[in-house]
C-alpha cells in the first residue's frame, strides 16, 4: 500500500513540474564576453548595425535595438544624444543560422500500468424472513492506473536552430581621421542552440544576458539559464531606458 502511495505522489510530482514549467520557459544561452582592461571609463554610445546594408528602419531591427538600450541602461550605460561626444560605438548584429540536424540524447518519461492491491470489504445482509443479519467479506479488485515510474534515456533527431546577438563596443573615432583602428573595448556574443525558430521571442532573453554580462569577461563560453518571469527578462521586455540626455552639469550660479 505504501509503494502504491510514493508511486502516486510520484506521478502528481512529475505532472505538477510540467505544469509549472511550461508557464515559466527556461531559455539556455551560452554566453562569451571579453572586456578591455586598460578602458574603464567609456559610458555614453550610439549603435550602428555591423552590417551596413541593414535597413535602421525596419521595425525588427528598432525593437532589437530598443531592447539592447535597456539592457545597456542596467550597466549604467546610456545612449548619448550626439553621435561625436559618444565615448563609443557599439556594433549589434542578431539573426539566426540554417537549420541543422543533430543527434541528442533526451530523458522520456516511462509510464506502467499498475494493479492496485485488491481491498476486503465487509458486506451485511438481512434475511426479510427471518430478520437475521449475516455478514460476510467481499474481495474487491484494485483499480487499474497508469503511473510514471520512472525516465530512461534515449537518442533523439532534432533540428537545431542556432539564434544570435552580438554586441561590439568600440572607441568612438568618428571625429578623429587615423590609420589606427579603433580599440575594442567590449563584446558580448550570446547564442542559443534549440529547436524554436521564433526569432523575435528569443532576442529579449539574449538583450537579458547582455544585461549582466556586457563589460564584462567571461574567459570561456558561459552558460546560463534564464526564465520567463526572471526579474532581469521583465526588466528588459517593459523597456525601462533610462538615458541621461547629457553628464549632469554643476550648477555655476550663485547667491
Amino acid at each position: 500500500m505504501k509503494s502504491a502511495n510514493f508511486r502516486s505522489i510520484l506521478a502528481f510530482g512529475a505532472l505538477l513540474l510540467l505544469i509549472l514549467s511550461g508557464c515559466n520557459t527556461t531559455y539556455e544561452m551560452e554566453v562569451d564576453a571579453i572586456s578591455n582592461p586598460s578602458i574603464t571609463d567609456a559610458e555614453s554610445y550610439i549603435i550602428i548595425p555591423r552590417d551596413p546594408e541593414t535597413d535602421v528602419n525596419d521595425l525588427r531591427y528598432k525593437e532589437t535595438v530598443d531592447y539592447i538600450k535597456t539592457a545597456l541602461s542596467g550597466k549604467g550605460l546610456y545612449e548619448a544624444l550626439d553621435a561625436e561626444e559618444a565615448d563609443m560605438v557599439v556594433e549589434i548584429d542578431y539573426g539566426m543560422e540554417p537549420p541543422r540536424q543533430e543527434y541528442r540524447v533526451v530523458e522520456e518519461p516511462v509510464f506502467a500500468t499498475i494493479q492496485q492491491p485488491d481491498t476486503i470489504q465487509q458486506v451485511a445482509q438481512t434475511d426479510p424472513k427471518t430478520g437475521r443479519t449475516v455478514v460476510y467479506n467481499v474481495r474487491v479488485p484494485g483499480r487499474l492506473s497508469r503511473e510514471l515510474i520512472g525516465y530512461e534515456e534515449r537518442l533523439k533527431s532534432v533540428v537545431v536552430n542556432e539564434k544570435y546577438l552580438e554586441l561590439t563596443a568600440k572607441e568612438n573615432t568618428l571625429v578623429t581621421s587615423s590609420d589606427i583602428p579603433p580599440q575594442e573595448i567590449w563584446s558580448v556574443q550570446v547564442r542559443n542552440y534549440d529547436e524554436n525558430n521564433d526569432l523575435r521571442e528569443y532576442i529579449p532573453i539574449m538583450a537579458a544576458s547582455v544585461a549582466d554580462y556586457a563589460g564584462e569577461d567571461t574567459g570561456s563560453n558561459h552558460n546560463v539559464r534564464l526564465k520567463e518571469k526572471d526579474d532581469v527578462v521583465q526588466f528588459i521586455k517593459k523597456g525601462i531606458v533610462q538615458k541621461p540626455a547629457t553628464r549632469p552639469i554643476a550648477d555655476t550660479n550663485e547667491g
